[in-house]
């Protein structure tokens, strides 16, 4: 990315113009954060894009409403408990929490995104979640993002952010993300947040329009498990601060910049999440190109992301190439093996219908890396598409059964 027309800066999720927050313990997760305020100091263009779970969780709901105007300037979101398959109770907290943080930075209820992750089917606590907005509000501030990042986590561990800069003319536009993720993440549009502010001025329908092309690209190429939550959300909230020309059309100046920047953000959010799958101890990105579609390539490569025998294999750091061809197969029955090349971690195994030879002390070698490609040609096309994974490994079983799993 050496022509990226950005800066990676510092400065996390407030370091755009106009943005605060504050994160607290309230209780829902004992001695750590688990409820956090993001407020723009003004009124921001808004998009969203939530879970296709049908169980889906109540805040998912109150958010879609409010940001059906393209309009918000305040996120709220707790930890520790989902508020999914919580019923009429469930969605009446989610409203009520839009409400107490509305009264407490006095803006208009519709205007406040809500959000919660973590356990699912218990009540909110909402004693506790009325004590943590109050304190939340009166203790704004740009001045720790980091609390912001952390108060988000479930079983993350690492605090996800990724901060840019670039011009819009002669003005410097930021834009900032955090994210958490690391179990149930198989999005389609996972347990997985994130939030993005940026200072840029932009045209609601434009900001929604890029971000649900680019979360195709980020978010939907990811998976850890295989399994979708009840809770995503990507949220982006746009102020204007920075004082730039808006942006109303593909054709306004600093548009081209803004997709980099927006497209660099989630996919490095994704890849983070990934990276940090429960109990994971490799990082796998996996290429599949020479397919008729970017829809089929990422179709086969998300096949083969989510086929266990691979995610054992991987584990084990042993290239069972076999596993691998066989998730292409089953993704796509169609196929022609003889067209199809096979390599993993810089050894091709397979080549137009016949197996490689290879060394296998290299090959064990090389899957003793913490990072490993897999790369897929399906020989029938120019598209390709990156889909980003984890290894399955006995650590992921362990943080998955229990009162707690």
């Amino acid at each position: 990315m050496l022509d990226q027309p950005f800066t990676i800066i510092e400065g996390g999720i407030t370091a755009p113009e106009g943005f605060a927050g504050a994160a607290v313990c309230c209780g829902i997760k004992p001695e750590s954060l688990d409820l956090m305020l993001l407020a723009s100091d003004r009124p921001a263009a808004a998009a969203v894009t939530i879970t296709k779970n049908a169980f889906r969780a109540a805040p998912t709901f109150v958010t879609q409403e409010h940001t059906a105007d393209g309009q918000a300037q305040v996120i709220v979101c707790n930890s520790g408990n989902a508020n999914a398959a919580t019923g009429r109770q469930g969605l009446d907290n989610a409203r009520k929490m839009a409400a107490l943080a509305a009264e407490q930075l006095g803006v208009e209820c519709p205007d406040v995104i809500v959000c919660s992750t973590g356990k699912i089917g218990q009540q909110l606590p909402m004693d506790k979640i009325q004590g943590g907005i109050t304190q939340a509000a009166i203790r704004l501030t740009r001045d720790d993002p980091d609390s912001l990042a952390r108060a988000i986590m479930t079983t993350d561990t690492f605090p996800k952010m990724v901060s840019v800069q670039f011009a819009v003319g002669e003005k410097l536009v930021k834009m900032s993300g955090i994210a958490k993720g690391a179990g149930m993440i198989c999005p389609d549009m996972a347990t997985m947040l994130c939030f993005i502010t940026t200072d840029l001025a932009i045209a609601p329908e434009i900001l929604n329009a890029s971000l649900q092309q680019d979360v195709e690209l980020s978010f939907n190429c990811i998976s850890t498990d295989g399994c979708m939550s009840t809770n995503d959300t990507v949220a982006v909230l746009a102020n204007g601060a920075a004082g730039s020309a808006p942006i109303e059309s593909s054709e306004s100046e600093g548009y081209k910049e803004f997709r980099a920047a927006l497209g660099y953000v989630t996919q490095e959010l994704a890849r983070m999440i990934a990276r940090d799958g429960e109990g994971a101890t490799k990082f796998v990105e996996i290429r599949v190109s020479g397919a008729t579609s970017w829809e089929q390539a990422r179709h086969v490569a998300r096949a083969i992301a989510n086929y266990d025998l691979v995610k054992t294999s991987l584990f084990g750091e042993d290239l069972n190439w076999g596993r691998i061809a066989a998730a292409t197969g089953a993704a796509d029955p169609e196929l022609d093996p003889n067209r199809v090349t096979i390599n993993c971690a810089g050894i091709t195994a397979w080549s137009h219908g016949e197996p490689a030879s290879f060394d296998e002390a290299q090959a064990r070698s090389a899957m003793q890396a913490d990072e490993i490609l897999i790369e897929v040609d399906l020989g029938i096309g120019d598209a390709q598409a990156t889909v980003w994974t984890c290894d399955l490994t006995y650590d992921y079983i362990k943080e998955n059964v229990g009162p707690d799993g």
